[in-house]
């Protein structure tokens, strides 16, 4: 059975190896920990399978990143779930009548799980496309 516990996961960096991404160094490491609003871990038993995080103001603006199922656990609804608790929690911060905005990238491919969610497609006829740049220190200037 998965369980979910709100918390990051102990090996960040295991997680996004997972899955072909880059690692993180320490440093960003600390500082992602220190500066997540908050952020969930799927656990089958023991073992950390998914994993994703929330950045934000905390009221009204909400950044979901980093969302992550190791492949073996992947097509088990254990993404939609950890999805819909991380909406949950931000939309707890609100109060009655406030309405937030929770932002989020879309890996390659993976955007029709998350229309599946209620996200919305960029660009559409109400707003424009999200953008990404990317800055490597000492190898490129801004």
């Amino acid at each position: 059975m998965i369980t979910y516990e709100l918390r990051l996961p102990k090996d960040i960096n295991s997680f996004r190896r997972s899955v072909g991404w880059y690692e993180l160094s320490q440093r960003q490491l600390d500082c992602a920990k220190a500066r997540s609003v908050f952020a969930i871990t799927a656990l089958d038993g023991e073992k950390e399978v998914g994993s994703a995080r929330v950045v934000g103001d905390g009221g009204y603006q909400f950044f979901i990143s980093d969302v992550i199922v190791r492949p073996e656990y992947q097509r088990m609804g254990i993404g939609s779930m950890m999805m819909k608790k991380l909406m949950e929690c931000a939309l707890s911060a609100a109060e009655d009548g406030e309405t937030i905005m929770i932002n989020l990238m879309s890996a390659k491919d993976k955007e029709p799980f998350y229309e599946s969610l209620g996200f919305m497609r960029r660009p559409n006829d109400e707003r424009g496309s999200g953008m990404t740049r990317f800055l490597t220190k000492g190898e490129s200037r801004v």
